[in-house]
């Protein structure tokens, strides 16, 4: 049986669990890393550098109010890290690690809208005058640093500090662009289809023509910076599996190639580690396809990374217990190494609204279907994440007698097994890699229904792993209890984010199938441990044929019914109003 002893043992963070008393924190910033400002440009994208201006000052004492409140919806904390065992030489490495991550933040600005960097220049201007509508202005820069843009990304992307509505397709795409447009353009230009569809071009508009720019090229002046840095801390560090990633990876930001590196990363074994390149595709919501650049620099846990390793040889016993038919199981690369980790730093597409617990990559299906994928756990966030947002959140959503299977070894091990699911279920359409990948079938509404497979996937497989005896029998409960309640911690991310709109499907189908339901006195969900059982392995089954039929429309039809709010839930996150919806991290090993 495993012992979970070792997540009791992690670094204790700091942290203040009123509302009312982080308040008081607010005032002092703490935000994102400096430099989104730069005044270095991308090469110009037909139409892509008009800003709107910022809404009128009429209204200025309510936009401040409201503004003031969503920022506070975002709590301040110092995510530590313990040093001490690492050596000098490793200290020095992390440093430029630290640095190399920062310069993805300019590139992720521009990925986001390609007026980002003027507007948010104006906003700061504009803060720094005094007079009617600086305060108005300094909350627009705060909630704007906080949201990476000026578009609200818990509230199906409302702008707060532009007047236009948020483009599907970010920053990638000529302003415009429709997904039909593109869809047409790619069927008459056969021969462009793969420059335009790739994960690492921006497509911009010429005349009439539709251009693939590499991200080498947009982006040069901030990947030639970090390729530097990815190198000279190769120069420093004394691992050879560090030294020969951080060299390839380099040498990908220049050439737009990123599978030698990604097979790179998945051997990586170091205690100082750095994620960092365009993996999610999330910020495209025109087509779901373009790659964000992100970084994460981590620290990692050697033995209690050594402690979840048995999961990783049970992950083709998983795949062959789940409850699909023989023809629609996959079985992709097994090595799948599993990385307890604090984190030390974080940047670009990592550092928005919603911060990052965990993640399973990379998503190149070449590399996974030799080598698997490996799955980060990022200890420190996900430990302070319980304390300062799932107890309070369970408090107001699970009547008070079933509280004590609140658990966090359980949240822990959700965290975990939704990312090994990830590599589990179908990849291709109709399991046949010559139909394509699902996520390529699916478009902008993969994301979504991948994130909330993983949930619930990751629930079916917790349970199958107690069935095994690997966990204890009494910790059933506190899966499942501890699982239901986090799903109305993601739902607070939004629906137009992809791990709420999944969180949304998952709620909706387990109040139909009565796996739990609202007492009548206090208004708080009373769990059916035993529906919800059965309404997960209900869940897995329909998900995994939705994946591996890659009908499109079937599933934007599945989400147009449960990818919503319904009252009840909306009546439930209603009273949640002063517990956080996130955290706010700040870095003390970089210097924040």
């Amino acid at each position: 049986m495993l012992s979970h002893n070792f997540l009791k043992s992690a670094p204790t963070i700091g942290l203040l669990t009123a509302l009312t008393v982080f308040s008081a924190s607010f005032a002092c910033g703490g935000g994102q890393s400096a430099g989104r400002s730069s005044s270095q440009e991308i090469p110009p994208l037909s139409g892509s550098t008009k800003t709107e201006p910022l809404p009128p000052a009429k209204h200025e004492g309510a936009a401040l109010q409201a503004l003031r409140a969503q920022t506070a919806q975002f709590v301040p904390v110092d995510l530590q890290t313990d040093l001490t065992t690492l050596s000098e030489g490793e200290r020095k490495v992390l440093s430029e690690l630290i640095e190399a991550a920062r310069h993805l933040d300019p590139i992720f600005d521009r990925q986001v809208f390609h007026g980002y960097a003027e507007l948010r220049e104006k906003i700061e201007e504009e803060s720094n005058h005094e007079g009617p509508g600086a305060a108005l202005s300094s909350a627009q820069l705060e909630y704007f640093d906080i949201m990476r843009g000026p578009w609200d990304r818990q509230d199906h992307f409302k702008g707060f500090a532009i007047e236009r509505d948020h483009p599907k397709g970010a920053g990638f795409y000529p302003e415009g662009l429709s997904a039909d447009e593109f869809s047409a353009y790619l069927r008459t230009h056969p021969n462009q289809k793969d420059a335009l569809e790739s994960l690492v071009t921006v497509v911009s508009r010429q005349g009439a023509a539709l251009v693939a720019l590499p991200y080498s090229e947009v982006y040069k002046p901030w990947l030639e910076q970090a390729a530097a840095k990815l190198e000279s801390a190769a120069t420093r560090t004394k691992n050879a599996s560090l030294q020969r990633f951080l060299r390839s990876r380099a040498a990908a930001f220049r050439s737009d190639d990123y599978y030698q590196s990604d097979k790179d990363w998945m051997d990586l074994d170091s205690r100082v580690e750095i994620t960092i390149g365009p993996y999610e595709t999330y910020e495209d919501k025109l087509m779901g396809i373009k790659g964000s650049f992100e970084a994460f620099v981590t620290v990692s846990d050697v033995q209690a990374s050594e402690d979840l390793m048995i999961f990783k040889e049970l992950l083709p016993e998983m795949e062959r217990h789940l409850p699909i038919d023989d023809a629609v199981k996959n079985q992709r690369g097994a090595e799948s190494p599993i990385r307890v980790v604090d984190l030390v730093f974080s940047s670009g597409d990592a550092r928005k609204s919603v911060q990052t617990i965990a993640f399973n990559l990379p998503n190149d299906e070449r590399v996974r279907q030799e080598k698997g994928a490996k799955k980060v756990m990022l200890r420190n966030a996900i430990n302070t994440k319980f304390t300062a947002i799932m107890v309070p959140i369970a408090k107001r959503v699970i009547v008070d007698h079933q509280l004590k299977f609140l658990d966090q070894d359980a949240f822990f091990n959700e965290v975990l097994f939704h990312e090994l699911s990830h590599s589990l279920g179908p990849a291709f359409v109709g399991n046949d890699e010559s139909k394509g990948e699902v996520k390529s079938a699916l478009g902008a509404s993969y994301a979504a229904l991948e994130e909330g497979k993983a949930d619930v996937m990751g629930a079916y497989n917790v349970l199958y792993m107690i069935e095994k005896g690997k966990f204890p029998k009494d910790f059933r409960k506190k899966l499942l209890l501890s699982y239901f309640a986090g799903l109305f911690r993601s739902v607070r991310f939004g629906v137009a984010e992809a791990h709420g709109k999944g969180a949304a499907m998952q709620i909706n189908r387990f109040i139909e199938d009565g796996a739990a339901k609202r007492d009548a006195v206090s208004g708080k969900y009373i769990v059916d441990f035993d529906r919800l059982e059965a309404s997960i392995t209900r869940l897995v089954k329909d998900v995994c044929m939705w994946q591996h039929q890659g009908d499109k429309a079937v599933v934007d039809s599945m989400f147009m019914t449960y990818g919503k709010l319904s009252v009840e839930t909306s009546e439930v996150l209603a009273g949640l109003t002063d517990v956080p919806v996130d955290i706010r991290p700040r870095y003390p090993v970089a210097g924040e």
